[in-house]
């Protein structure tokens, strides 16, 4: 799916006044592989699971998290939503779910946007979720509530620069494949490879090659066209 114009000069406004710089996960437990933007100056900390990896990338309060886990089974965006849930509420002393939608400019992507508090501070807390062949990966920001304007942009680019191995062009090797063959095609019928058949031997009819006698009253029909059906001649 292709971004509106608009949204893709924001983005790169903002990937810009950011100072994003892409980081890549390569698998190391039949996770799905990844590629994010980040801010150059953050500090980046990799927790890696036996099933997975904790990327965590961290400026004072703030916090871009993305977790990719080989999942035995298929997860529903819903069970990964509630996943989410418990495990936030398992680290704050309040949790409330404000807004929970489909991206208007991805498809694929589930998004989320929590208030949690911990210790009298309020917090933002927006997720992105993406169902993978291998697995769920999850995109989280948390952010101080009075400093939502500050890093939203950080957010924002995160969540649509997020790059799946399955979505970085695997079918480049098919279309070689086609174009090798078009070449060869064209290698095959040059001009001049045939032999030169005579004009008057195109248009004569010999006996051998004469064309069977249509019985006298036969409709004739041209060959371009398709045949009438019995009900219509």
């Amino acid at each position: 799916m292709r971004l509106p114009l608009r949204i893709v000069t924001l983005l790169a406004l903002g990937a810009t006044a950011a100072g994003a710089i892409p980081y890549q996960w390569e698998p190391k437990a039949g996770e799905s592989p990844f590629t994010i933007d980040v801010p150059d100056n953050w500090r980046t900390v990799e927790a890696v699971k036996r099933n997975g990896v904790i990327a965590q990338f961290r400026r004072r309060d703030a916090r871009i998290e993305v977790r990719s886990f080989a999942a035995r089974e298929t997860l529903t965006v819903q069970q990964v939503v509630n996943q989410k849930a418990a495990r936030l509420a398992s680290e704050y002393s309040f949790v409330r779910l404000i807004e929970e939608r489909d991206s208007k400019f991805r498809e694929n992507l589930h998004l989320s946007v929590w208030e949690v508090k911990r210790r009298g501070k309020l917090y933002r807390e927006e997720t992105a979720v993406v169902i993978s062949d291998q697995g769920p990966v999850v995109v989280s920001c948390l952010i101080p509530a009075n400093m939502y304007t500050q890093y939203r942009t950080h957010c924002e680019n995160a969540f649509y620069s997020l790059v799946l191995d399955a979505e970085k062009g695997g079918d480049a090797p098919v279309k070689a494949d086609v174009y090798s063959a078009l070449r060869n095609f064209s290698y095959q019928n040059l001009p001049g490879n045939l032999p030169v058949v005579a004009p008057d031997a195109l248009m004569s009819s010999g006996a051998g090659n004469a064309a069977p006698q249509k019985p006298p009253g036969a409709v004739q029909y041209d060959d371009n066209y398709i045949l009438p059906d019995e009900v219509h001649r």
